[in-house]
């Protein structure tokens, strides 16, 4: 009987343990930032021609 127990306590820690560590995600890492383009402004802006 106490052997019983024991098994079905055993049982339920693993399911458990397995349930938990089933569920958690891997944390993504943070986006990287885009280079700047060639050509463009940093603010956005379209890139400036020299008038003569």
């Amino acid at each position: 009987m106490r052997n019983r127990l024991v098994v079905v306590a055993l049982i339920a820690l693993v399911t458990a343990v397995a349930g938990v560590l089933r569920s958690r995600r891997p944390q993504l890492a943070p986006p990287v930032p885009e280079p700047p383009r060639i050509g463009y402004s940093r603010n956005g802006a379209a890139p400036s021609t020299v008038s003569v």
